[in-house]
């Protein structure tokens, strides 16, 4: 009968290797069902390797999050500085389509997993909506909003019912009608 599955280390590249295991199980199961057995066996790393490189499953949690921070569909579309800041805003529900993307913002999940406002994990969410508040407001004021502020509380919150809506319906209605919702949201900001 062959064993489960490598469990010694393969040698340089652990750190990317658990990396990428957290991201494939926190995405498929969730950040609390997936425990540190099962990902130091997706990442085909020893516990030893897995605990040098982090010092809990939280720290793996935040080192993902970080990860997802840099590499997000909303990440890539606001630093296209070759686009006005009106059209990086409406991008922003383009990019929802991405097929690839089950939840495009894993900050909402870590949120609903992690209640208390005064854990690292929540405090990471929170710090992540902050900085993307801060990174919309910037748009709509140089895209020309009279209230860039609410203008971008507004998307943000448009952004993440539609990041919960794709759980459950197909990407293409849920991109038009969130790219619709935008438009007139900008529309009312600016025009």
């Amino acid at each position: 009968m062959a064993p489960e599955g490598p469990r010694v280390s393969l040698g340089r590249g652990g750190r990317e290797r658990i990396l990428a295991a957290a991201a494939e199980l926190f995405a498929r199961q969730g950040f609390n069902a997936t425990g540190i057995n099962e990902l130091h066996r997706a990442a085909r790393v020893s516990k030893r390797t897995l605990y040098q490189h982090f010092a809990s499953k939280e720290e793996v949690i935040l080192a993902h999050l970080s990860a997802c921070a840099e590499r997000s569909p909303a990440a890539a579309v606001l630093a296209r500085e070759e686009l006005t800041p009106r059209t990086r805003l409406l991008e922003l529900f383009t990019a929802l389509a991405d097929p690839g993307t089950r939840i495009p913002e894993p900050f909402l999940a870590a949120a609903m997993e992690f209640p208390d406002p005064q854990g690292r994990v929540h405090e990471a969410a929170a710090a992540h909506a902050h900085a993307l508040t801060e990174r919309l407001t910037a748009l709509a004021r140089a895209a020309g909003a009279r209230a860039p502020e609410r203008t971008a509380r507004q998307l943000l919150t448009l952004y993440d019912g539609a990041c919960c809506r794709l759980l459950l319906e197909d990407a293409g209605g849920v991109v038009s009608d969130a790219y619709g919702t935008a438009a007139a949201i900008l529309r009312d900001a600016i025009d």
